[in-house]
């Protein structure tokens, strides 16, 4: 747990997947076994109050998932696609709009910009008033 958590009561929890289900490891407390990830957040909780005496309901932990190669390469690279698809598609809506704009700043009219674009009114409407 790096002092940083810590200092704002957050427990890291590192889980593992092992045998036929996974392996909680938590800072200061023995390994946790549990069959389901899904059971990783009250465990750990369960686990820190025990060995701290705080209510396990004010206990607030980061589950950190670690996955054996290669399926924590291949988790990494789907990330990695998904971020590059969110930052394609804001630079298309940049794009999209400024279309629009330079459309309307020519003399188009909103219906015209909305059949050369091949969208709805309603969104010439949106892409104008986007900033």
């Amino acid at each position: 747990m790096t002092d940083e958590l810590a200092n704002r009561g957050m427990h890291r929890v590192r889980a593992k997947r092992q045998r036929d289900g996974w392996v909680l490891q938590i800072a200061g407390t023995d390994e946790v076994w549990i069959r389901r990830l899904t059971e990783a957040a009250a465990a750990a909780r369960s686990r820190i109050a025990e060995a701290t005496d705080v209510p396990s309901g004010e206990v607030n932990i980061q589950v950190d998932i670690h996955l054996d190669e290669p399926l924590q390469s291949r988790k990494r690279e789907a990330v990695q696609a998904i971020l590059d698809a969110r930052r394609a598609q804001e630079k298309a809506a940049r794009a999209y709009r400024d279309v629009a704009r330079s459309l309307q700043e020519s003399g188009v009219s909103g219906a015209e910009i909305a059949l050369i674009l091949d969208i709805s009114r309603q969104r010439v409407s949106q892409l104008l008033a986007d900033k």
